[in-house]
């Protein structure tokens, strides 16, 4: 039988922002460099950023560990496929723990708007 897991996460993109405004060093804690470059570029980053957070935890809740041991935020990263649609690149310690479960990142969902921002994602039997 496959395994196929989901995970949601929703996030309030003004508490966000009054959480991690001016605190460059914890959000390149979090983010990739791409994942920042991206985000800074689009007219009002933070809706950006808050859904990458949000696909992050996302993952996390899928795989229903959070975020454990030698496991980093920046181990789950956002990209963009040719046509410009969110996927996952997953590394380090957490591509590790997918593969201990027999899972893989398969798809992500973004959405956002200047107050809410949400991921959904799917994992399923790799």
């Amino acid at each position: 039988m496959r395994d196929a897991r989901v995970g949601v996460d929703l996030v309030d993109v003004p508490a966000f922002e009054a959480r991690f405004a001016g605190r460059d060093e914890t959000l390149a804690e979090i983010f990739t460099d791409a994942e920042l470059a991206y985000c800074r570029r689009q007219p009002r980053p933070w809706p950006h950023l808050a859904a990458r957070f949000a696909a992050k935890e996302a993952v996390l809740k899928a795989l229903t560990s959070g975020l454990t041991g030698a496991m980093q935020w920046r181990d789950i990263e956002v990209v963009r496929d040719p046509a410009g649609a969110p996927r996952l690149n997953i590394t380090g310690a957490t591509a590790e723990t997918l593969a201990r479960h027999g899972l893989a990142a398969r798809s992500v969902s973004l959405s956002h708007t200047g107050t809410h921002a949400i991921a959904v994602v799917m994992l399923h039997s790799a």
